[in-house]
């Protein structure tokens, strides 16, 4: 009876240099995907420059003014305006509350008619009028932030553009009554009773992406050549 034949073991130098192949290639398919998550390089824009409230930036709440002798409207309110963030109204909502408050947002997500006004949300933050939508850069400044607004019909009948991944939206300016909670079960919302297009938004423009279109036939030559490669090997053998 002959003897099996028993195989050389593999040389630690040769597992060592494949494994080191293999995080080579691991890691240039992870630099490569995340350099083309998105086009062009990061929009750099300085924090002094950056509007908005910030929520990584922690408040100290003013006392809230008193209202005696302050002028009011037909419902109590007073009419003296404060211009605030949605961080303002978030972190210090006992202090804006009833109060007639000044608020400048992106419109976001979709305007929803109720009753005698529209439903929106506007966002203040970074991404508002900064860097933009992420989807346009690589800039990431924090989560977004905004605050709920019954609109006029009026005024949201002014809106053109929405804000999504693609679009900016219209920067609202508004004027109204900030409410902690709202008779309507909304919580921290503003009830607009002005407004106006600050800036009107726009759509961001989808050429097509060449160095994407480069890489996936590289990559489809690829996969076809190894898959090819062992298919005649299994053959041979």
């Amino acid at each position: 009876m002959s003897t099996p034949l028993r195989r050389r073991p593999i040389p630690r130098l040769n597992i060592a240099l494949a494994a080191l192949a293999l995080i080579t290639v691991l890691g240039s398919v992870v630099g490569t995907g995340e350099l083309l998550r998105h086009p062009g390089s990061p929009t750099v824009v300085p924090e002094a420059e950056l509007a908005g409230g910030d929520p990584r930036v922690e408040l100290l709440c003013p006392e809230p003014q008193p209202r005696e002798g302050q002028a009011r409207d037909s419902v109590g309110n007073t009419l003296e305006p404060v211009r605030v963030t949605s961080n303002d109204l978030f972190d210090c909502p006992q202090t804006f509350d009833g109060r007639q408050v000044l608020y400048r947002g992106e419109v976001v997500g979709a305007l929803m008619a109720r009753g005698s006004g529209v439903w929106t949300q506007l966002n203040d933050d970074v991404y508002a009028e900064g860097v933009g939508p992420l989807p346009a850069h690589r800039d990431y400044r924090g989560g977004n932030a905004g605050v709920g607004v019954l609109l006029p019909t009026q005024v949201a009948g002014d809106v053109s553009y929405i804000g999504g991944p693609q679009t900016r939206g219209d920067v609202l300016e508004v004027r109204g009554v900030f409410h902690r909670v709202d008779p309507s079960g909304e919580v921290a919302v503003i009830r607009a009773d002005a407004g106006d297009v600050a800036v009107r938004g726009r759509p961001f423009p989808d050429p097509p992406l060449v160095d994407r279109q480069i890489v996936a036939l590289f990559a489809m030559v690829v996969a076809v050549g190894v898959v090819t490669a062992e298919r005649m090997v299994a053959w041979r053998r």
